[in-house]
């Protein structure tokens, strides 16, 4: 297996790659597109950043036919389908709080859509639902749910100004190049008063620091090339035209899972591992699931969520 084409990375809140520490190094644990071994650092600041990271190039390799988000909702069991139904629906109720009919949504990184459906499904009015993937198979099944999908990489594509009303941005400001102008395009985007839902892992949850050397689920290698705890990701919000509006953890039983997944992988039985501990199956989602329903009660978990609206 060759190794991947890399670039360099950085910092996304002061944009430095100077004078940090190194976090937690790792392999492609969940899907073994590759055995090279890629480092995250903090920044003096508090950003957290993969140096080097793969290149554009190496998008396909990293993002195989198989990767979860493609065609989600086929990949769940009857259990799991219900009780994401109902999560995602919850989801979905919070957005409806800052729309009214006609309102414009724009999905970064919609995969296929499953997402923008349910919203549609649960507002019961008209809404005009555009999404932005860059799997062509990501893509055409979220077309056959009747949304508009934008073809790229969120960072490429450009939109009009002012021309949304809510913008989701779920699990995506961490795979992307530069963070921080993606949530400047985002400010661009809104109308005056327009708000943006950004979903992305905590690095200060307890699973985080369990397995913060190597393991931990939420590092997603080589994937996810910037992470956040709950200081950071408010201040480059700030930094870039958007006003925090609310802020709050999230349950995120999937990290457990994935974390023990990578330690068993990493000695050399990955099939055992992705037979053992699935992240969709029942048998972990429902303990580890009680768990956070705890942990989300007494500290930040591994997952948080920030609405925040463009500033005046």
């Amino acid at each position: 297996m060759e190794d991947l084409p890399t670039e360099p990375g950085a910092c996304a809140l002061c944009g430095s790659d100077l004078d940090a520490t190194r976090l937690a190094k790792g392999w492609d644990f969940e899907y073994g597109t590759t055995r090279q071994e890629f480092t995250l650092w903090r920044c003096p600041c508090g950003g957290v950043y993969l140096n080097p990271r793969p290149a554009p190039e190496a998008l396909g390799c990293i993002y195989p036919s198989n990767y979860y988000s493609y065609g989600f909702t086929e990949k769940l069991g009857p259990l799991v389908r219900r009780v994401k139904g109902m999560a995602d629906r919850s989801k979905v109720r919070q957005y409806l709080e800052y729309l009214e009919p006609g309102a414009r949504v724009l999905d970064i990184g919609c995969g296929d859509g499953h997402l923008l459906a349910d919203l549609r499904d649960v507002a019961g009015y008209d809404l005009e639902l555009s999404g932005i993937e860059f799997s062509t198979d990501a893509i055409a099944s979220a077309r056959r749910l009747g949304i508009d999908v934008a073809e790229g990489r969120a960072e490429d594509v450009e939109l009009p100004e002012g021309s949304f009303d809510l913008v989701i941005l779920n699990q995506l400001i961490e795979h992307v190049r530069e963070p921080a102008a993606l949530l400047r395009s985002i400010a661009r985007w809104l109308r005056p008063g327009g708000h943006v839902f950004v979903e992305t892992p905590n690095i200060d949850s307890v699973d985080a620091r369990l397995f913060r050397r190597r393991y931990w689920g939420g590092y997603h290698l080589p994937r996810h090339f910037h992470l956040f705890d709950t200081r950071t990701l408010e201040r480059l919000a700030e930094q870039e035209g958007l006003r925090r509006v609310s802020l709050k953890p999230l349950v995120c039983p999937q990290f457990w899972i994935i974390s023990a997944h990578n330690w068993l992988a990493s000695r050399g039985r990955a099939e055992l591992a992705g037979r053992l501990f699935d992240p969709l199956s029942p048998v972990w989602l429902i303990p580890f699931t009680a768990i956070e329903l705890v942990h989300v009660r007494l500290w930040w978990t591994s997952n948080q969520q920030l609405v925040a609206a463009r500033a005046s």
